[in-house]
């Protein structure tokens, strides 16, 4: 349970700045991007490097980014219990800030009983001869396998449902309101929908998008998401099946007839947009491709904007029960070979820590060095502060030294220094102590 808060907390820290990196990295990289289609995978790119970026860095945590300084380092015991307490708290909200909220749940979970259930009102009974040369024209224009297209009388406007096996559906009343180009516009607009597998690549968003459903610039990004797809559907269109003015007239009128449409459903008469689409049309944008040199520019900003927030991500250090501290340990220093340098004994009382602290006098002869005699000392207010066991000493000469051993490892650890507290005051080690140690017992 400790673990999965942990990586939930991290999640969340790490989401709550790196997302807004990547969102806004796209929107710049999704400028230099002419044509719909382009912007439309850029977006989808961002939406999974939104989530992929701050959960790595859950996952695997920041350890591996940082410097041996930053690894050894120890900020104040006020700022360590302030970060303590503050991450109890955090870790009681953040499984709540990463569930989806009622809203969410009440958005996507219906939804698949709903795809369902069109899927079922489908009119079993072949189309009209008019829809069935309309529907085979777009077919054949927008080169789309196998579709199936029905009438319905459940849906208000025309909805493509499933990837692998793919079904238009039309509004019954349709066939006998639209003839001609409006019909064409509608089916080629979802046959071009099921061209480009929207259905499959809208319902994968929106999965990603449930962990990150908390983020306001998640909400921004769908809505992008959205939008780009109108657009490139249009563009398919308006270069196979209608020509861009007839086109534009052709959505003016769908959207004057089917405004009452659903808003789960893909968009044909988006009215959201719709004079952005329109114009689109009409000045040509719809129809512009990207060059080589905007793709790269464009994949290359996001993914350095990506990489930049990766290569920062927080973590949070996970808590070290007593009994990972709890024994004897000894400790080497490389230069004097096999002698030991200092050793600990730390034991448990009614969840108290207590201990000493052997200290060994080394001297360097001609013979190589020797122990002369060791030093053995209480161990001073021990206390566990996630990885780290900080403790004082009395030395001889009644100054008192603060120190913390590190675990970084199963029965393994760093000693070290951390300041001097004498009768002229504290202040930090003359000489930092760094010996590793290793738990023997």
């Amino acid at each position: 349970m400790e673990a999965g808060s942990r990586i939930v907390v991290a999640f969340v820290l790490n989401a709550a700045w790196q997302v807004p990196v990547v969102v806004l990295a796209a929107a710049a990289a999704a400028r230099l991007l002419p044509s719909a289609a382009a912007r439309h995978r850029l977006l989808l790119a961002a939406l999974g490097l939104g989530l992929a970026v701050p959960l790595s860095g859950a996952l695997v945590g920041p350890g591996a980014l940082q410097s041996g300084d930053e690894r050894t380092s120890s900020p104040p015991a006020s700022s360590r219990q302030e970060a303590t307490a503050w991450r109890a708290r955090l870790g009681a909200a953040a499984p709540h800030a990463v569930a989806p909220g009622p809203s969410v749940r009440t958005r996507r979970g219906p939804a698949w009983r709903r795809a369902l259930a069109l899927r079922r009102s489908a009119i079993e009974r072949p189309l009209p001869e008019a829809v069935r040369r309309v529907a085979e024209r777009c077919r054949l224009r927008l080169d789309v396998g196998n579709v199936a297209v029905r009438l319905s009388r459940a849906v208000a406007s025309p909805v493509t449902l499933g990837a692998r096996h793919p079904l238009i559906l039309l509004p019954e009343g349709l066939v006998t309101s639209l003839e001609g180009d409006p019909l064409a516009a509608a089916l080629g607009h979802e046959m071009a929908h099921v061209r480009r597998s929207d259905f499959a690549w809208n319902t994968a968003a929106e999965l990603a998008a449930v962990l990150l459903a908390f983020h306001p610039a998640v909400a921004w990004l769908l809505r992008q998401l959205r939008q780009a797809r109108e657009l490139a559907c249009d563009a398919l269109v308006a270069e196979r099946v209608l020509d861009p003015w007839t086109y534009a007239r052709s959505l003016a009128a769908l959207a004057r007839s089917l405004a009452a449409a659903p808003a789960y459903t893909l968009g044909v008469a988006d009215a959201a947009i719709l004079e952005e689409r329109v114009m689109s049309l009409l000045t040509g944008r719809a129809r512009r491709r990207a060059g080589a040199f905007p793709v790269v520019a464009a994949s290359i900003l996001l993914g350095s904007a990506s990489v930049a927030a990766a290569s920062f991500a927080v973590g949070v250090e996970p808590s070290a029960g007593p009994a990972a501290v709890i024994g004897a340990w000894t400790g080497r220093v490389e230069e004097m070979g096999d002698l030991p340098a200092v050793d600990l004994k730390v034991a448990e009382k009614d969840k108290q820590l207590s201990g000493s602290v052997t200290f060994y006098a080394v001297r360097v002869g001609p013979q190589g060095p020797t122990v002369e005699g060791k030093d053995v000392v209480e161990m001073l207010e021990p206390r566990l502060d996630g990885k780290r066991l900080e403790f004082k000493v009395k030395n001889s000469r009644g100054e008192t030294l603060a120190m913390v051993l590190k675990l970084t490892g199963k029965d393994e650890g760093e000693l070290g220094t951390r300041g001097v507290t004498s009768d002229g005051g504290e202040h930090p080690a003359t000489r930092e102590l760094l010996v590793k140690m290793k738990r023997v017992r």
